[in-house]
């Protein structure tokens, strides 16, 4: 397997959806050799809650080793083990070379600052099979072995795609619990454009706390019952769960008639069209004295149409 040069490691680890630490760290005087050399990098170690973390980058090709980037999912080639991260998440998902799928919680992961990776010296010890050592003035000894051995194991095209599988699902389970945590409720979607169609256990518009998750998967309460869903993308948690409440615009009654999920004489259009979504067909019939709409729509198996008066109400009911 060839080697990406030191140049190309520096692109690929500062590509996308790399965010600065928000948290404040401080520029050490620490000094660090790898094999008895010293570390030759622009980018200085920094200490944060008494963790020392050097650059990444600046390790990885010290000692010609390779990665790559899935879509803002660090790859990083070590001769028995491949790993994959994501900058400041804690997930981490790792094979062997009997490519056995791996997940674990790292306690200090790999962040970035100013748009640099670094890696806590305690993930080069535990998972890059380093050895770390502490000398008299602030210096660090990183002692590692020799990795240019590659990852020929890994070459097969199963192989290949297991690894791109388990890239793009770690990417979304740390994009999930990204967006997990930053919300305190989330509202039900409409469930489809069949009335009162009632997916994964909530009717539509409820309002939903999080008891709890781990990657893509979260379990949902809205204080009468709770349910766990697993979700397979981003767009479906966004299509299926609203960061604020669509009915916020009606009165609190008319709200509980929606949620109801049936449309009833004297509803409004706009509380039809949350119920039921937007038309198939609109007929109107205008006069001098009179003014009616008809709107229709067609199930999978029946059609329903909805008739209203000049006051845009609901006046008739025909399924």
């Amino acid at each position: 397997m060839s080697i990406v040069p030191k140049i190309l490691i520096v692109m690929m680890l500062v590509f996308s959806l790399i965010s600065p630490m928000s948290a404040l760290a401080d520029e050490s005087n620490y000094t660090v050799y790898i094999n008895n050399k010293k570390l030759d990098s622009e980018h200085s170690p920094f200490v944060e809650n008494n963790i020392i973390y050097v650059p990444l980058w600046s390790v990885l090709g010290h000692l010609n080793m390779s990665a790559e980037d899935y879509d803002g999912v660090l790859r990083i080639n070590h001769p028995y083990r491949i790993l994959l991260i994501k900058a400041d998440q804690n997930l981490m998902t790792y094979f062997g070379t009997s490519m056995e799928v791996n997940s674990a919680r790292l306690d200090y992961p790999v962040v970035s600052k100013d748009y640099v990776l670094y890696a806590p010296l305690v993930f080069l010890q535990d998972y890059l099979d380093m050895q770390i050592a502490y000398g008299e003035n602030d210096r660090i000894d990183i002692t590692a072995g020799d990795y240019n051995k590659g990852v020929s194991w890994a070459n097969s095209n199963s192989n290949k795609n297991t690894i791109v599988r388990s890239a793009k699902q770690l990417k979304l389970d740390a994009d999930a619990e990204s967006y997990w945590k930053e919300q305190d409720y989330l509202w039900r979607a409409a469930t489809s454009s069949k009335i009162n169609t009632d997916l994964f256990g909530f009717p539509s518009y409820s309002k939903l706390s999080i008891v709890g998750y781990s990657g893509s998967t979260v379990t949902l309460t809205n204080g009468e019952k709770t349910k766990t869903v697993k979700f397979n993308s981003m767009d479906s948690i966004m299509a299926s769960l609203l960061l604020i409440d669509p009915l916020e615009k009606f009165s609190v009654s008319d709200r509980a008639l929606i949620r109801k999920g049936n449309i009833e004489l004297g509803m409004s259009k706009d509380m039809v069209i949350m119920i039921a979504g937007k038309p198939d067909k609109i007929n109107t019939t205008e006069s001098k004295f009179h003014y009616s709409e008809q709107w229709v729509y067609r199930w999978s198996s029946s059609t329903s149409y909805f008739y209203f008066d000049g006051s845009g109400k609901v006046a008739t009911i025909q399924n």
